[in-house]
């Protein structure tokens, strides 16, 4: 019997040891700033995750006026695409700016 409460006091001790260390980390040392200490180690550079693009408004072109104006600006006309292989892209997908197909 002795042996049960002599360890059941010995829990009891850990858990108070337990409970003060946790406040005291809570309280004194900052854990964002440990979330970010590893960020600037180059084994963790390639987990970095880019900024979000902005979403800019853009005007609508119609790829028909785009052709000359691009033609008038480079002094190149623009070759149509030549695929090699057949392209499982179905032919009604169009570019969302200026519709072109």
């Amino acid at each position: 019997m002795d042996i049960i409460l002599y360890l059941l006091n010995i829990i009891q001790y850990q858990q108070k040891q337990i409970r003060w260390l946790f406040n005291f980390i809570c309280r004194y040392i900052p854990l964002k700033q440990w979330s970010f200490d590893d960020s600037h180690s180059p084994k963790y550079q390639k987990f970095k995750i880019d900024k979000l693009p902005k979403i800019i408004h853009y005007e609508k072109w119609d790829y028909l006026d785009y052709i000359p104006y691009l033609e008038w600006k480079y002094g190149k006309k623009i070759k149509p695409v030549n695929r090699r292989k057949d392209c499982d892209i179905s032919n009604d997908c169009t570019c969302p700016r200026c519709n072109a197909p």
